[in-house]
């Protein structure tokens, strides 16, 4: 039997520690059990304890156990180890102080951490929740009689009609399961959209004007009833070129017992709107109609008045006095930002008025939280606050800047409660069986814009209205008016460029004079848009390339062409929209410049632009085409026809039109009125002269 040569003060000294290391050993059991404090052995604590006391001498002592204060914490249960300088048993224990740290964290992380998930809409009848994985949930879900698992996105979806019954099954998971419920006014209307659900075709609209009911297609009807049906409260965001303009008017006039009507508009398109009105709305007086062009007009007894974005925040308080019962906010996205003025002042205006129409074909331009200021202007109530909307679909995230609301969430589910609850929107491929293949517009630019009162212009219209000229003079009269013209309408043609780039769709703009072709491109270098040109200089060669540029890329938004010099051989399809920043008196010249969208490999509806400006050669040339093309398509020469386009004709009975220039050219109508006397020779001389004409023009 091997003696101990240990003393009996170290023997004593290695019994104290070993009782210790039981100690802690049994705390940590505790812990990961969650046992009472009453389970630690009570009597080898004593034992410890009473061993402690026996030190008197001892140099380094260890306190005893009931003296220190001993929690529920990670750092205090390892500070049991600072005092260890005791040698052998203290090291046996220590080697295991990673273990005993994992699993005191494991235990806390365990007690806190809570499974979190949030409902999303997938349709009008169905709807999903996104959470992570927990068995007990599984469990309930299953427990739903409409459940449906996507093993794609890996989660649960269920009929609407179950929601209140699985959100009361999940309060049994309080605690350990948190599932964001959907806002109580969002579940209230997909549960009342199959009761609003309507038939419109028994509407009645006949409080409406006849001329303008008459000119409708289906889908514009079914608009306006729409609208009617939202009680006037509405955002038209349908492509551009189906008429939302029509469709606002029709809802506007539907109302007309709330009047005065407000239209705010881009100060490019005031005027187009003031010919609709009178086109479309006969029974309204044309003094009825107010334009304001600047902060100084007098608008208090407007019954209805047309502004701009940028009057109607300076004329503010003006504006608020007049107390409109309807309103339309053209081109709404300019409101897209909450913290502009335009967007305040709308607010305030808007505010007050019984019927808001949104008209827009972009709603947002590039982030959800633009639809913002539309969504509660039309319905205030849908979002009270802007935090509740960005946190649910722009994945709203707040840092030490305040809310960043940059972001986009829960996209399906915000296009679906637009949809059901203010919206309505179609897309040209929608109704393309409606739509005829070319839709033509006549935009009336901006007067204030335009410099018709020059001297230049002045001299070029006094030349025209002398009497006495020769049919060569008066050609040579009418052609300087016209090169007078591009330059007089320059800066109205930017502004309407500049308004029209900030939907950022591609575009063909077609121009005849270099100054124009020039401005044009200054006011896309200003935007830093990427463009093509083609014009006279451009090399045949490079044509294809640039044409390919304009087809393929989608940085590149506009063709800049000159009408004479790329009105055929080039394809452009990619491109729904044609603006014609200039006339040009040969029909059949602009005809072929419009086909460069409109041809073969071109599947949607082509709206094409005509930029025309009052007081300027515009309105002789207008009519001159309108004519010419109603004379061919008699003929059965020519399938186009102007007569149609959405406005109203300029021609000034008091001004001599351009065929009074050309009287000389024995013009086709006046032929076919002979019957049976039109032959070659006829045709072969008219020809000739249009030769001529742009021969004399180009030189």
């Amino acid at each position: 039997m091997m003696t101990s040569t240990l003393t009996k003060e170290q023997r004593e000294r290695i019994e104290a520690n070993r009782q210790l290391a039981l100690q802690r050993r049994n705390e940590r059991l505790r812990l990961q059990n969650q046992l009472p404090s009453s389970n630690v052995n009570n009597t080898s604590n004593n034992t410890s304890t009473k061993a402690f006391c026996q030190f008197p001498n001892t140099e380094h002592k260890v306190p005893p156990v009931e003296s220190q204060n001993i929690r529920h914490s990670t750092n205090n249960f390892l500070s049991f180890r600072s005092n260890s300088n005791q040698s052998q048993s203290s090291g046996q224990y220590g080697s295991n102080s990673a273990v005993r740290q994992k699993s005191v964290n494991h235990f806390y992380k365990s007690k806190e951490e809570v499974v979190t998930g949030h409902c999303r809409l997938l349709s009008r009848q169905r709807f999903c929740v996104v959470v992570p994985y927990h068995a007990q949930l599984i469990d309930i879900f299953k427990s739903i009689n409409s459940k449906s698992y996507d093993p794609k996105e890996k989660t649960w979806n269920f009929a609407l009609e179950d929601y209140d019954t699985l959100m009361k099954k999940l309060k049994d998971l309080q605690g350990a399961v948190s599932i964001g419920a959907f806002p109580a006014n969002i579940l209230k209307i997909f549960r009342d959209a199959p009761c609003k659900q309507q038939c419109f075709d028994n509407m009645d609209l006949s409080r409406i004007d006849q001329t303008l009911l008459d000119a409708l297609m289906p889908f514009q009807r079914e608009g306006i009833c729409y609208g009617v049906s939202r009680n006037g409260r509405c955002l038209l965001a349908d492509d551009m070129g189906l008429g939302k303009t029509i469709q606002a008017l029709g809802i506007a006039h539907y109302y007309i017992n709330d009047w005065p009507l407000l239209i705010v508009a881009p100060s490019s398109v005031r005027y187009l709107w003031a010919d609709a009105i009178i086109t479309w709305l006969p029974s309204i007086s044309y003094h009825s109609v107010t334009i304001m062009t600047s902060s100084k007009d007098f608008v208090n007894d407007a019954r209805i008045l047309i502004t701009s974005y940028d009057l109607m925040s300076r004329c503010l308080d003006q504006l608020k006095r007049i107390r409109f019962g309807v309103c339309i906010m053209d081109e709404s996205h300019f409101i897209k930002s909450s913290k502009s003025a335009r967007s305040k002042a709308a607010s305030l205006l808007l505010k007050s008025s019984k019927r808001v129409l949104m008209l827009t074909g972009t709603p947002a331009l590039s982030r959800p939280i633009e639809l913002y200021p539309q969504i509660s202007a039309i319905n205030p109530r849908l979002f009270p606050n802007v935090v509740e909307f960005g946190i649910r679909y722009c994945a709203g995230v707040k840092n030490q800047f305040g809310w960043d609301f940059s972001g986009s969430s829960n996209m399906e589910e915000l296009q679906l409660l637009l949809e059901d609850s203010l919206m309505i929107r179609r897309l040209k491929s929608d109704v393309i069986s409606q739509l005829p293949p070319k839709v033509r517009q006549m935009v009336i630019l901006n007067p204030e814009l335009v410099v018709s009162k020059s001297k230049e212009m002045k001299d070029c219209l006094k030349n025209l209205d002398r009497a006495h000229l020769t049919h060569m003079e008066r050609r040579g009269a009418l052609l300087t008016y016209y090169c007078a013209t591009g330059s007089a309408k320059l800066k109205a043609i930017q502004d309407y460029i500049s308004d029209m780039l900030d939907s950022d769709k591609k575009f063909i703009c077609f121009a005849h004079h270099k100054v124009v072709l020039d401005g044009i491109c200054d006011t896309l270098m200003g935007k830093k848009k990427e463009y093509i040109r083609i014009d006279g200089n451009t090399d045949s060669n490079y044509r294809k390339i640039l044409c390919d540029k304009f087809q393929y890329e989608e940085k590149y938004v506009a063709a800049v062409l000159s009408i004479t010099a790329a009105n055929a051989g080039i394809t452009l399809t990619a491109a729904h929209l044609v603006v014609f920043a200039e006339l040009y008196w040969n029909p059949g010249i602009l005809t072929q410049a419009e086909d460069r969208a409109h041809r073969i490999g071109q599947d949607d509806c082509v709206l094409i632009q005509y930029l025309v400006a009052k007081g300027t050669a515009d309105d002789h040339i207008w009519p001159l085409i309108q004519n010419k093309l109603n004379v061919l398509n008699k003929a059965g020469l020519s399938k186009d026809n102007f007569m149609n386009t959405e406005t109203t004709l300029l021609q000034n009975s008091k001004q001599p039109t351009i065929l009074n220039f050309f009287e000389d050219m024995s013009p086709l109508e006046d032929t076919l009125a002979d019957n049976d006397q039109e032959d070659l020779e006829v045709h072969g001389k008219r020809a000739k002269l249009h030769t001529d004409v742009k021969n004399i023009e180009e030189q």
